[in-house]
């Protein structure tokens, strides 16, 4: 049953918030590895800062038989990197993995440590290489932005082009159809995007083709039958509403006018009655209890 949910608690109620993600182990392999790193940092410290062969100098230098967990892999990878070296590590072999004697099923790793200059000129590289970086970004970033604006800008263009065209093709379109077909094209045009207009547009050579001219006149007459047709229903709908309305007064005064027909015959049968049952109680001088007395 769960308890907590996600307030540190566990699935039976344990608060777990304030515990460690790392084992007394784990942070004993962590802290052997840091001291390997700081004795590999005195090493390159003792060499010759002058000699510029000398470096970057690479040591493995934490082995399989100390195993670094996620979370401590994460703090010494941090430190090691703050002191402007790199990290690399690569997956134990089988004899590495029996030799260091761990018997987890998990995979082991050998960790190496790059110094890239002398310690003493870390600081100065770990700074250059961050400005570089940010250099780098900075190019990046404006790169990307000259980029978007050039595909803006072909953008814009491929509209412009593609307003003028529908322009000359409507101007075309016009002057073969003449009046006839000036209130279909007028009450059809579709608005056009809002197109920065350039004043180069005035010189360009637009080419109005028969397939262009063909298509516009399509497009319009598609529109044209889409109003018949709407138009035709909406008349239809008003003329069955009004049929409706004039049935459902005529059917009212049918039914009114039987209803009083019916009335009018029963009467009739009722004095019918009411006559041959005069006639028998006063042959027989008998009462005849009729429906109308029960």
């Amino acid at each position: 049953m769960m308890y907590g949910g996600g307030y540190g608690y566990d699935d039976f109620g344990v608060d777990r918030s304030s515990w460690s993600d790392k084992s007394d182990a784990a942070l004993r392999r962590e802290r052997r590895a840091d001291g390997l790193f700081d004795a590999f940092l005195k090493e390159c410290g003792e060499l010759d800062s002058t000699d510029k062969s000398v470096f970057p100098v690479t040591k493995e230098i934490v082995g399989a038989d100390c195993h670094l967990t996620s979370a401590c892999y994460t703090s010494f990878r941090k430190r090691v990197m703050e002191k402007g070296c790199k990290v690399k590590r690569r997956e134990a072999t089988p004899a590495e993995r029996q030799a260091s004697g761990d018997t987890r099923r998990g995979k082991l790793y050998v960790i190496s440590i790059v110094c890239p200059v002398h310690p003493t000129k870390a600081a100065d590289a770990k700074a250059k290489a961050e400005l570089a970086a940010a250099e780098r970004k900075k190019k990046a970033a404006e790169a990307a932005q000259r980029k978007a604006e050039k595909e803006q800008k072909e953008r814009e263009d491929r509209e412009r082009m593609a307003k003028l065209q529908r322009e000359k093709v409507r101007e075309r379109y016009l002057s073969i159809v003449g009046e006839g077909g000036k209130d279909d094209e007028l009450k059809h045009k579709q608005p056009s995007p809002d197109v920065k207009k350039s004043t180069l547009d005035t010189f360009v050579n637009v080419n109005v083709t028969s397939e262009a001219l063909l298509q516009h006149a399509k497009s319009v007459h598609d529109l044209s039958t889409i109003d018949i047709s709407n138009s035709i229903r909406e008349e239809e709908r008003q003329l069955m509403a009004e049929l409706r309305k004039k049935h459902a007064k005529e059917e009212d005064e049918l039914r009114s006018k039987m209803r009083l027909k019916q009335s009018g015959l029963i009467d009739n049968a009722n004095t019918k009655y009411d006559d041959i049952k005069a006639k028998i109680e006063k042959e027989c001088n008998k009462k005849v209890v009729s429906p109308s007395d029960k």
